[in-house]
């Protein structure tokens, strides 16, 4: 009888009915909402999961772009300074013989005295050879092996150089180097010369070792000397050696052959 008269659909329900359903709806409310909380939860949680890889993704992308920017920035530096050693060695093959050579090492402690280049007597490189860049003199071969060579800076203090002023070319002197900063000192200057701040410096030619008219810098300061009979100069070097990563050695020149002076001959008639 219970079942016949719960089984078959009725439209009304009864009093224990209703109050166990009004019992029960909360609860069951309760449990659909946090269910559609939790999916909801573990879909944020999914999709956070899915931009945090994204991000990782892109932040690894851009550390590979931004490495890939900076090995072709530092490419186009070093193409636009290999052009610049091959347009000097074009415009100077009448004069020069040389061979181009980049910078390995130069130690800390001797920073304005050596360097080392990767060249060396394989390459036709010898013991007291000119060095140059494309700005000017660099200094001169001190040792030499197989594939490699000590250069002695012109900032140096055991290196010097006869210098002229180009500009006048009265004044003639030595240069050399202070050692310890990037700056060299000119000397023997007669106390009358007309030498100024702003004169270029050149190789004067009378030293064995460098040929003549190669740049060694701009005159920054003149000074009596405590005799009163000479003068020095500081000199700025054309060449940066803070950033020197390539030179040139010169093996062989080829000096200026200056015509002879036509001479009047007299003529004795008789």
């Amino acid at each position: 009888m219970l079942i016949n008269n719960t089984s078959s659909e009725r439209n009304n329900i009864s009093l224990l009915e209703r109050l166990i359903r009004d019992a029960y709806t909360p609860l069951q409310s309760g449990v659909v909402e946090f269910k559609d909380r939790f999916g909801s939860f573990n879909t944020y949680f999914s999709s956070k999961q899915l931009l945090r890889q994204e991000l990782d993704s892109l932040k690894e992308q851009n550390q590979e772009l931004l490495m890939e920017n900076q090995l072709l920035r530092e490419d186009k530096m070093e193409v636009r300074r290999l052009r610049s050693l091959l347009g000097f060695q074009e415009i100077s093959l009448q004069k020069y013989e040389m061979v181009a050579a980049r910078v390995i090492a130069r130690s800390p402690n001797n920073w304005y005295r050596n360097i080392v280049i990767d060249k060396g007597l394989d390459s036709g490189i010898e013991k007291d050879m000119t060095v140059i860049s494309p700005r000017g003199l660099v200094g001169r071969v001190a040792s030499v092996s197989r594939d490699s060579a000590h250069i002695d800076l012109i900032t140096h203090r055991e290196i010097a150089v006869g210098a002229i002023v180009q500009e006048n070319r009265e004044t003639q002197g030595i240069v050399e180097g202070l050692g310890n900063s990037n700056l060299l000192r000119m000397v023997n200057i007669p106390y009358y010369s007309t030498i100024k701040p702003g004169n270029n410096i050149i190789t004067s030619g009378l030293s064995e070792s460098y040929p003549k008219g190669i740049d060694i810098g701009i005159v920054k300061e003149v000074e009596l000397q405590p005799d009163g009979i000479l003068l020095s100069a500081l000199v700025e070097p054309a060449v940066s050696f803070d950033k020197l990563e390539e030179v040139l050695v010169v093996i062989n020149y080829y000096p200026e052959v200056l015509p002879p002076e036509d001479n009047d001959v007299e003529e004795i008639g008789g």
